[in-house]
């Protein structure tokens, strides 16, 4: 493989292209940028709901107490 320099005139034709296609992709770009953060808004409020649900499902249901400390007194069964 040989390697060249570039002349003047192909360095300038480069940037202009670079410069090109930069103006092309900046919409783009920034259009990407927007969607990925109301997408990350939207994550961070999707786990928000699911972090508050969890606490909401584990205090219904985590009892206050043992088993064997009903407010009912032990169990018929045990009685026999």
């Amino acid at each position: 493989m040989k390697i060249r320099q570039l002349t003047p005139d192909q360095v300038r034709a480069l940037g202009d292209a670079f410069a090109h296609l930069r103006e092309r992709l900046a919409p783009i770009l920034r259009a990407i940028r927007e969607i990925v953060r109301q997408a990350g808004a939207a994550l961070r409020r999707l786990v928000d709901t699911a972090r508050a649900t969890a606490r909401a499902v584990q205090a219904a249901t985590v009892p206050d107490r043992p088993a064997w400390q009903s407010p009912y007194g032990p169990s018929q069964r045990s009685h026999r």
